[in-house]
This record gives C-alpha cells, sequence and structure tokens, in this order.
C-alpha cells in the first residue's frame, strides 16, 4: 500500500522532478557498484614477484616513452605544416 502511494506521488510530480529523482537513483545505484568494486577488487589481483623480465620491463620503460613522445611531436610537426 505504500509503495502505491510513493507511485501515486510520484506521477503527480512535474516531468523535470521525475527526471531528476531518476538520475539521483542512477547515480546513487552507480556509486555503490563503484566502491563494491574498488573494495572487492585488489583481494582480485594476485601478487606478483619482481624477477628479471619485469626488471628489465621497468629499465626500457622511460626509453619507450620518449621514443612515443618524439613520434607525436613528428606527426604535430607534420600536420602543421
Amino acid at each position: 500500500m505504500l509503495k502505491n502511494q510513493f507511485i501515486n506521488k510520484l506521477q503527480q510530480k512535474p516531468e523535470t522532478t521525475k527526471k531528476a529523482i531518476m538520475l539521483f537513483g542512477i547515480f546513487f545505484i552507480m556509486l555503490a557498484i563503484f566502491f563494491f568494486w574498488l573494495f572487492t577488487f585488489p583481494s582480485q589481483i594476485p601478487k606478483t614477484e619482481d624477477n628479471e623480465a619485469t626488471a628489465n620491463l621497468k629499465k626500457e620503460l622511460p626509453n619507450v616513452w620518449q621514443t612515443l613522445k618524439s613520434q607525436v611531436n613528428s606527426l604535430q610537426n607534420l600536420w602543421q605544416k
């Protein structure tokens, strides 16, 4: 009975109020799902040990970024001509 009263009152409200209530509900549900995912996500990631491959990757990563930056700059110069 209480649910029917709420729905009837909601149906009597202006369209903008109904849309605002809908958007607030969607935002609240999305926020709840995000926080649930955020708190359960770290437990799903397996711990990895640093081995030789990851050490090499850490050494090479700055070089990769430098190369990528130079290529982006080259493309920008090409487009500006």
